[in-house]
């Protein structure tokens, strides 16, 4: 996202934060579900807040005490604490219970007075909320939100010259078009650093990476026809988990790049989500299907495709 498009995201978000600040009791609940549908209308949002529920799934458990048993919940940590703004403003806004705020902060305030009171629950919660959004609108680590615009514009305006960047050497293809998403997150500004030696080579673009951290993206070719299909993806997301242990990260990110007419499928629990993830043990792979098949009917005369599908029990037994 360009520097004035991210301003002007900023400005907007700031904007409706301190509209919501200005709100009392009687319509808070129904202004944070305006706020929250706002966040959700920004793929770039929608990116940071995934990847912060994924990397601290297990707060959630912790959230849940405070609504069911009414116990309060503190962390030292930033990035938890985060996350548990995070999960309770979810929480809040699923709920039918428009004193929903002021029950919660009121476990955390002597105060009587209701407006009092959902001052605690915007100084607790919701601030600490808008402050992550706002620290990692340009942070490098919103991979998934750089990622779904890639997809975007590969599929908008960049679709047969990829395809082509395949048909033209399929024993080179998934390596090159590797190379060109790794190419499109440095020119995002996603630092990741490959050993010298290895970018001409056939080379592992993860295993290559100089330095503990690492960008733990792949992409894999979708194609049954040519050895590639759901066997060939479940593999790739069996190697891409052992790299997540391997390297203890907690998330990974499996580009799919589909170059054949039948469509792909994850099937996977969790469907409120944008991007289909599967997680185990404490890691998450999160699953991107970038459609390159050059079509010779439009959408509406295709009918209906041969659908391949992916459920979670695939997913784990690969892992067994």
């Amino acid at each position: 996202m360009k520097n004035d498009q991210l301003q002007q995201l900023r400005y907007k978000l700031q904007k409706r934060v301190r509209r919501l600040n200005s709100t009392d009791y009687q319509i808070f609940h129904y202004a944070l579900k305006q706020f929250w549908g706002f966040v959700q209308s920004y793929p770039i949002l929608i990116g940071i807040i995934e990847e912060l529920e994924k990397t601290k799934e297990h707060i959630d458990k912790e959230v849940e005490k405070l609504f069911s048993s009414e116990q309060t919940i503190v962390f030292d940590n930033e990035l938890e604490n985060a996350a548990a703004c995070c999960f309770i403003l979810k929480r809040c806004v699923k709920s039918n219970n428009d004193m929903i705020e002021v029950n919660i902060a009121s476990h955390y305030s002597h105060e009587t007075n209701f407006n009092n009171i959902l001052e605690s629950f915007k100084d607790i919660f919701l601030e600490p909320f808008y402050d992550y959004l706002d620290e990692h609108l340009d942070d490098t680590r919103t991979i998934l939100s750089v990622v779904q615009k890639y997809k975007r514009m590969i599929e908008w305006f960049k679709r047969e010259s990829l395809f082509n960047l395949w048909v033209n050497d399929t024993q080179k293809g998934e390596k090159n078009l590797a190379l060109n998403l790794y190419e499109y997150l440095y020119d995002q500004g996603i630092e990741f650093y490959i050993e010298p030696s290895s970018v001409s080579g056939e080379i592992d673009l993860i295993s290559s990476q100089i330095g503990e951290d690492r960008l733990l993206v792949d992409a894999k070719i979708f194609n049954p026809q040519k050895g590639k299909g759901k066997d060939y993806i479940l593999s790739g997301f069996n190697q891409l988990y052992t790299y997540a242990v391997d390297y203890n990260e907690s998330v990974g990110y499996l580009i799919i790049f589909k170059t054949c007419k039948e469509s792909l499928s994850f099937s996977l629990e969790d469907k409120a989500h944008h991007t289909p993830y599967y997680s185990h043990n404490n890691k998450t792979i999160f699953f991107v299907i970038i459609d390159l098949y050059q079509y010779e009917e439009s959408a509406s005369k295709r009918g209906i495709l041969e659908t391949i599908e992916i459920i979670p029990s695939d997913l784990s037994n690969k892992l067994n």
